[in-house]
């Protein structure tokens, strides 16, 4: 059987999430990827003009990133077959989604303003997010759908590092100073072996963010 193959641009983004899923799950795939200036000649290929893209053994393709998460964490093992469980994990991925949705009209500014607005977001509306999500975390057990790892916490490691990350200017990359507790469950999932071990091979740009921290 033909491999899957994700199709995205090289940085985590909205990709990083299914990679690790594939990744801890040994879930034989390859990626297909793409440059942003030559990205719009494929457009028109995929089936909402837009990236990730998962294609299927058959040649199906799968859109939409939500979409391609669980599926992929459902073949590696990484989704709980427990609904309760299930609706913990996937909790946690709708309010770091509604955390990343606050940054989205900022795209669309100058430098300056866009600069200016994101320390607006993170003195505000971002803030209280992530408040809220040390909260979460403090009350559940040793992951956030119980006492196995699950494609939830992926979502909140991935997600937390590519704030760090320097993607988006106007956030400091020290930024998880100011919460130590998502500081430090970043940190733990960041030391999982199998997590540990991609970015020791795939570290370099915005991904030295999603490594274990140093100090």
């Amino acid at each position: 059987m033909a491999p899957l193959k994700l199709h995205y641009f090289e940085l985590p983004g909205r990709a990083e999430v299914a990679r690790l899923c594939l990744t801890i799950g040994n879930v034989p795939h390859e990626e297909v990827l793409y440059e942003f200036k030559t990205w719009p000649e494929h457009k028109a290929k995929m089936p909402f003009g837009q990236i990730p893209v998962l294609e299927l053994p058959d040649g199906k393709m799968l859109a939409q990133s939500g979409a391609i998460d669980r599926y992929t964490a459902k073949l590696a093992g990484l989704y709980p077959e427990d609904p309760l469980q299930a609706a913990l994990a996937d909790q946690a991925v709708f309010h770091l989604a509604d955390t990343w949705d606050l940054f989205a009209p900022t795209f669309r500014m100058s430098p300056e303003e866009k600069v200016t607005a994101r320390q607006e977001l993170l003195a505000g509306k971002v803030g209280e997010k992530l408040q809220q999500l040390a909260k979460l975390l403090e009350s559940s057990g040793e992951y956030v759908a119980g006492d196995k790892l699950s494609y939830g916490d992926i979502a909140i490691f991935a997600g937390l590092s590519n704030l760090v990350s320097g993607f988006l200017d106007g956030v400091p990359t020290n930024l998880m100073d100011q919460y130590p507790v998502l500081k430090a469950y970043r940190n733990k999932i960041a030391s999982l072996p199998a997590i540990k071990a991609y970015y020791e091979k795939r570290g370099e740009g915005y991904r030295a963010a999603f490594k274990p921290d140093t100090a």
